[in-house]
């Protein structure tokens, strides 16, 4: 289901990430797609998405933590914790997204490719440190 709101936890995503309220911007939450700009969200998106919601219902502790906390909430604390989770969570949603644009032929997939990766190390997600161009082409590729 995707709704025109912002998510329930958006004032913590604004402190992790500024950019976040760039238009555009989508949030996966519990079992809906947050779509604050309104924008018309295209079915490849909506794949990106859908991979976050499954990973937020799968999420449980990990061996030893003490956490209470499963599912939307502690996927979403990682997420914002944890760069390098975040990048592993990306790469898995940008996947399926290049999956769902299903490039033509070979120089359209290399171009789609190469755009699937520049947005996955656009600013928005403020990994540290940074990840390169040329990493997020080889883990794309390993997984595509």
């Amino acid at each position: 289901m995707i709704i025109n709101e912002r998510p329930p936890n958006f004032e913590q995503i604004k402190v992790a990430f500024p950019r976040a309220e760039n238009p555009g911007v989508l949030f996966a939450y519990g079992d809906r797609i947050y779509n604050p700009s309104g924008i018309v969200v295209p079915p490849a998106l909506i794949a990106h998405e859908e991979v976050h919601l499954n990973r937020q219902r799968s999420a449980g502790p990990t061996p030893g933590s003490t956490t209470q906390w499963s599912g939307a909430e502690l996927w979403w604390q990682r997420y914002l914790e944890d760069s390098e989770f975040r990048y592993h969570e990306e790469l898995l949603a940008h996947v399926a997204e290049f999956k769902a644009l299903k490039a033509g032929d070979r120089n359209a997939s290399a171009r789609l490719l190469m755009s699937t990766a520049l947005r996955l190390v656009a600013p928005l997600y403020n990994y540290q440190p940074p990840r390169s161009m040329r990493q997020a082409m080889k883990d794309l590729r390993s997984l595509i």
